[in-house]
């Protein structure tokens, strides 16, 4: 009965913390792409922010268990709960055990999760998006006036929904001067003009009847792929050692402050190590 108490009340609190680090970081995610998100229908941007909540939820989550495992453990102290169990023969670390064994199923759900939603499935969405939104304030711009958006600087005489006419367009690479152009999902087809390029100082000027500039970013997979998914499998598999590390710290502090210090400190410095881990792959 004292296990079930303490093992509803540990996940409870596991998965509030991860909802509460998702959030965190999420808020700080939207504050660097609100207008890719809210310039877009919300049919767009929503597999996105599916994509991207679930998978750092996920991520979150053994370190949260972590946390939540310490101070539902802590609580057990405070209320002489293992003292009771040392007194009827029955040694603390059993609970340390049965955790395990009773967070074998979710954590093999975890990493289940973590096989199929992967970062590269965030990046190939958000590239998708950029994308979209690329080709959205293309065929919006109106005609006579200079727009700029994350390096990209456009100016155009006139517009008929996707056809350009009178266009100057300046990229990170060079610039084009063309008579007109046509936009598709994810690039430009220039037609009758001027690519202007700079190398090593010097600028060359190359004429074309067309030329197709793509706005998309390479989206790399193959390699990646299996390095963060090496690195999500490190951080399932480390929930064991992440718990007995509770374990221990519950065992030799006395107070709130210190536990909260510690715990702290292990749950930063273990996301340091994810961190330079996946750095290094």
């Amino acid at each position: 009965m004292l296990f079930a108490w303490f093992y509803w009340r540990f996940l409870r609190l596991a998965l509030f913390i991860s909802s509460l680090f998702t959030f965190l970081f999420l808020l700080f995610q939207f504050i660097k792409i609100d207008q890719l998100l809210f310039n877009l229908p919300f049919k767009d941007s929503l597999p996105f922010i599916f994509v991207l909540t679930f998978y750092h939820f996920c991520y979150f989550l053994p370190t949260s268990l972590f946390i939540a495992f310490s101070f539902v453990l802590f609580e057990l102290k405070e209320d002489k709960k293992l003292h009771i169990l040392s007194s009827f023969g029955i040694n603390p670390i059993k609970i340390y055990s049965r955790t395990l064994i009773y967070s074998i199923l979710p954590l093999a759900t975890l990493l289940t999760s973590l096989f199929f939603i992967r970062e590269e499935d965030i990046k190939s969405l958000r590239h998708i998006l950029t994308v979209k939104y690329y080709t959205y304030i293309l065929t919006s711009l109106p005609p006579g006036v200079f727009q700029s958006i994350e390096g990209y600087t456009l100016y155009v005489s006139e517009r008929e929904g996707n056809r350009l006419k009178g266009i100057f367009f300046k990229f990170p690479e060079g610039a084009v001067v063309a008579q007109e152009a046509q936009v598709w999902q994810g690039g430009i087809t220039f037609k009758k003009g001027s690519l202007l390029t700079q190398k090593e100082g010097k600028f060359y000027t190359l004429q074309f009847d067309n030329y197709n500039l793509s706005l998309g970013v390479s989206d790399a997979k193959g390699q990646a792929e299996n390095k963060s998914f090496f690195v999500n499998a490190v951080n399932v598999l480390s929930v064991p050692l992440l718990f007995l590390a509770g374990y221990f710290i519950v065992q030799l502090v006395e107070h709130h402050h210190r536990l909260y210090y510690l715990v702290g400190l292990i749950s930063v410095a273990y996301q340091v190590f994810l961190i330079l881990l996946k750095g290094s792959l």
